[in-house]
């Protein structure tokens, strides 16, 4: 039985919950951040029996940093459970924490049901049963109101050309919210301000989630979408039309720095940051867009910041496996010979790569001190099922990598100027209410986008010691 972590998009309660939202306790007024929710099993309705069950909170309890806090009791009946992770970035626990390497949570609440499902709505978790804790009303409204781009537009990555194809999904999917689907009509006719009709109380969730379809649909509509897009408009593409390009909405983890994307024939993407997000992750993709764009508009900007840029293509070249190793070599970390050993290793034996399991005898047959510190230089959750030797060596030397990269802020900032003028157009929704009805009344937008601050190599994010989940990341700064 695996017991890993599964995405759950279409839920209720806890489970519709997403990162960056705010609980508040009633009686103490302590606020919680929340970081994300789990259900277990992952690959099944329900564990098969209350020692399998029992078992996994077992194997959680050792792998996480803080203990679970149930929110009610197991039953003989209740064999599945949830986890929600939350932050609290007032305690001393997380402020005493090294910047680099500060914890993704803090407290960790659980409660036990009798299944979860694998689609749909895996359990009903309650807001009310998080130990006083309850998500903020405003927030709560607007995640419950069905107007993400999920919920619109369904869970499939699908791609656009032109307001007529993209309306057409739409009309289907809003159909059962007529109110709505007319300001999204007005929308798609360029007209500004859009009206929704008795839709007053589902004005946040309109700027901020339907907001995410609308900026796209208004853009291509000719509607007045700010200065900001004029000008990405005559930078990016001076002699076509925005209905010329390709739309999508990324349903990928690795795209948070932006909402939707438009593609140009050559591939360049050009991305609508909503709200203008800060402190989101930006991904390869985003990074060498900006590095290829500098090469003609900026070139000198490549000549500044030349390590910025070798480092940068070699995340873009090697795999998520050989990236840190040979990043590490580079800027002096490990030798050759260490990158060879250490990648060597899962074809021990018969050349099928993970055929043999490995253990520290491996290591020390190697007789290279180098590979023994860096599995030494973080520590990991040995007893894992599934940790695997290499996976763990590969996530050190990654949070090496970043480690060494971070100490020179040079390199941030090197980063930072690449983005600042990356193909990201930020826009920001503007409503207003009357009587019952909420309109959405103008567009601001920002080109190139405004960044500030210092970007950060996230060695931890991808890389753990029991699977590579990507590439090394970067993290924009906060707010």
């Amino acid at each position: 039985m695996r017991y890993s972590e599964f995405k759950i998009v279409e839920a209720s309660g806890i489970f519709n919950r997403t990162a960056g939202q705010m609980f508040k306790n009633a009686d103490t007024g302590h606020e919680l951040e929340f970081v994300k929710v789990v259900a277990y099993p992952s690959d099944a309705t329900q564990f098969q029996t209350v020692e399998d069950r029992d078992a996994a909170v077992e194997q959680v309890n050792k792998e996480n940093i803080k203990t679970i806090q149930w929110t009610n009791n197991a039953t003989a009946r209740a064999l599945a459970f949830g986890l929600a992770y939350m932050l609290d970035k007032e305690s001393d626990y997380y402020k005493n924490a090294p910047d680099s390497n500060k914890p993704e949570y803090t407290d960790v609440f659980g409660r036990y049901f009798e299944q979860v499902k694998l689609a749909g709505l895996p359990a009903n978790w309650n807001s009310k049963y998080m130990m006083g804790y309850k998500v903020q009303i405003g927030a709560s409204t607007k995640l419950d109101a069905g107007l993400m781009p999920q919920d619109i537009l369904g869970l499939e990555e699908k791609r656009y050309k032109g307001n007529d194809q993209l309306m057409k999904d739409i009309r289907v999917n809003l159909k059962d919210k007529p109110n709505v689907l007319a300001g999204f009509e007005e929308m798609a006719q360029g007209k500004l301000p859009a009206l929704f009709p008795d839709q007053r109380e589902m004005g946040p969730a309109i700027r901020d989630y339907a907001g995410e379809i609308l900026q796209p649909i208004a853009i291509i509509a000719g509607a007045d979408v700010g200065e900001g897009i004029r000008a990405a408009k005559a930078d990016l593409i001076p002699n076509e039309d925005w209905a010329d390009l390709e739309l999508y909405w990324p349903s990928g983890k690795n795209h948070a720095l932006v909402d939707s994307e438009f593609v140009r024939a050559d591939g360049l993407t050009i991305g609508i940051s909503s709200k203008g997000k800060k402190g989101a992750d930006a991904s390869m993709k985003n990074v060498m867009d900006a590095i290829n764009k500098a090469r003609l508009s900026n070139p000198a900007l490549l000549d500044s910041h030349a390590e910025v840029v070798e480092i940068c293509q070699m995340v873009d070249k090697f795999d998520a496996e050989q990236g840190p190793l040979q990043i590490a070599k580079k800027i002096g970390l490990i030798k050759e010979e260490t990158v060879k050993q250490i990648l060597a290793l899962p074809f021990k034996g018969g050349g099928v790569k993970n055929a043999v399991k490995l253990s520290m005898d491996d290591i020390t047959e190697l007789n290279n001190p180098e590979v023994m510190t860096v599995f030494k230089s973080f520590g990991a959750k040995f007893d894992h099922p599934n940790y695997n030797l290499y996976f763990h060596l590969v996530a050190n030397t990654a949070k090496m990598v970043a480690q060494e990269l971070n100490k020179d802020q040079s390199f941030g900032e090197g980063m930072m100027a690449f983005m600042q003028q990356a193909s990201i157009v930020q826009v920001y929704t503007q409503i207003a209410n009357k009587g019952n009805d909420v309109a959405v009344t103008s567009f601001n937008s920002v080109y190139p986008p405004k960044f500030s601050g210092t970007i950060l190599v996230n060695g931890s994010k991808n890389y753990a010691s029991t699977k590579i989940f990507g590439k090394l990341a970067f993290k924009m700064p906060g707010a």
